[in-house]
């Protein structure tokens, strides 16, 4: 039987993919289901003649057939599918064409054809195609290169991603395997101290004031959870690409009465802004330009404030998004603006979001476990309503220890709320059909940091890898999300 991959269409697309799956059985769509010898001869609007390829359908029914599609008849559908618009593909599912026909009526006039069974992936918990199921069906197209769009991923968090230590090795896989769709956005120069990026190089001159949420409680912060302000003519700021040319760059900046115009420049091109408005607002300002440099020059006089910006290309692949602080933790997010933050998600509409806290939460002997679930549920969903389309997998906290306590693992103890904070967030990521990746596991268990410590993989505070050391956790993390155990999905959709 062909077996083809679509979600819910219309009844006159319907009828051109069950044409597709028709024409494997022989050719000429179908009439080509009509046998040469058959004495009905091609289908018309005569009743005898409707019947009788009804009944000779019934009986093709009951024969086992098999047919092998050829590769390009594969592509050709995948394209189609992917070529739907997204507001008629809310859900994947395996469409088995059988080897019967009905009535020429049933292709075309009826919006549910007898001869057809959808029938759903295997679904591990969480919904149709398993809390990654969206997501790995994207990848499968990214592969069969049935898509266009790219895959944009958002990873927040602490300090493990923070300066890309953990997110640089799974960003590079990832775009290994996939295609590399550009950088995507990323903080401001200076920032924060030790404040980098992978593929690009941040700087700046002249005076520039930086905020973060994790030190000064009041600011304009969005979903990067920092601000860069400047009021000078004279100050610049710099983003260089260390990985090509891009197509396209994107400035967000704090709009407001206090908010001024500002230049960007990409490779020749220049072009003046300004965030003037009489309420106070988010806006990304954009520039398709190719190039590998990004230039913002505020105007002078009034203010600045740079919140994230970003650089793209043009193709398929992927994009991954990492924004973190040194110490944070989830209670840093209540500094957050949440309309900065809505509209700094719904510009990445992210395709998948990975939630990165817990760690530094774990060294709290005092941490509240349900309080700390309730409010993780509420961010999580905060962020899901502006990014419909995004799985979300929760990531157990690293291997972590410390002086205090007994001392079991070579003269460090593990903080007594670490382990029960894993089983926390592992039960919320099942409670709403995310996916779960224990990261203390991957590593070896309770006492794993100690061990890479003595192997040069994590740092001398047992709660910090060693570049090596992240590398190796990127790696492990990669495999386990490309895995095709969460989803059967094979054709995905430009969603």
């Amino acid at each position: 039987m062909a077996i083809l991959t679509i979600t819910q269409l219309k009844p006159a697309r319907f009828a051109v993919l069950l044409a597709l799956g028709a024409c494997t059985l022989g050719g000429g769509g179908l009439n080509g289901l009509v046998s040469n010898q058959d004495p009905v001869g091609p289908a018309q609007n005569d009743p005898a003649r409707l019947a009788a390829i009804e009944r000779l359908g019934m009986k093709l029914k009951k024969q086992k057939t098999a047919i092998q599609q050829n590769e390009a008849n594969k592509k050709n559908t995948a394209v189609q599918i992917a070529n739907l618009r997204p507001e008629k593909q809310p859900d994947t599912a395996r469409l088995i064409t059988k080897s019967t026909v009905g009535k020429p009526s049933d292709f075309v006039a009826k919006s549910t054809v007898r001869e057809v069974a959808i029938i759903p992936p295997i679904q591990p918990a969480g919904g149709k195609g398993g809390p990654l199921g969206r997501f790995h069906a994207k990848l499968a197209a990214l592969k069969a290169g049935a898509r266009s769009k790219p895959i944009t991923i958002l990873h927040i968090g602490d300090s493990h991603i923070a300066s890309d230590s953990f997110s640089r090795g799974i960003r590079t896989a990832l775009q290994a395997q996939y295609g590399d769709a550009g950088r995507g956005m990323v903080i401001p120069a200076k920032a924060f101290k030790y404040g980098v990026a992978d593929q690009v190089k941040l700087s700046a001159l002249g005076r520039w004031r930086g905020q973060t949420a994790s030190k000064q409680k009041r600011g304009r912060y969005g979903i990067s959870g920092v601000s860069v302000s400047s009021r000078s003519s004279r100050s610049s700021m710099t983003l260089q690409s260390k990985n090509g040319r891009f197509d396209w760059a994107g400035v967000t900046v704090a709009t407001g009465p206090s908010q001024g115009a500002f230049t960007m420049k990409v490779g020749k091109v220049s072009k003046r802004f300004d965030a003037y408005s009489k309420r106070k607002g988010s806006k990304q300002f954009h520039v398709t330009a190719k190039g590998r440099t990004l230039v913002v020059v505020p105007g002078g006089g009034a203010q600045t404030t740079l919140l994230n910006w970003s650089t793209g290309k043009n193709r398929p692949g992927i994009r991954y998004v990492n924004f973190g602080l040194i110490g944070a933790t989830l209670n840093i997010t209540k500094r957050f603006n949440t309309q900065l933050v809505a509209n700094d998600v719904r510009r990445l509409d992210p395709d998948l979001i990975i939630y990165g806290y817990g760690t530094n939460e774990g060294f709290n002997d005092g941490l509240k476990l349900s309080s700390y679930r309730k409010r993780a549920s509420r961010y999580v969903a905060r962020l899901k309503k502006n990014a419909p389309n995004a799985d979300v997998i929760y990531l157990g906290a690293a291997s972590g220890l410390r002086r205090r306590g007994n001392g079991v693992c070579g003269g460090w103890s593990t903080p007594p709320k670490l382990g029960p904070l894993r089983t926390a967030v592992r039960k919320l990521a099942s409670s709403q059909g995310a996916a779960y990746w224990d990261w203390s596991r991957s590593m070896g268990g309770v006492c794993a940091v100690n061990k890479w410590a003595g192997q040069g993989l994590a740092a001398k505070d047992r709660v910090h890898l060693t570049s090596k050391g992240y590398r190796r956790s990127a790696a492990a993390f990669t495999k386990w999300l490309i895995s095709p155990s969460a989803s059967n999905v094979a054709v995905a959709l430009n969603k």
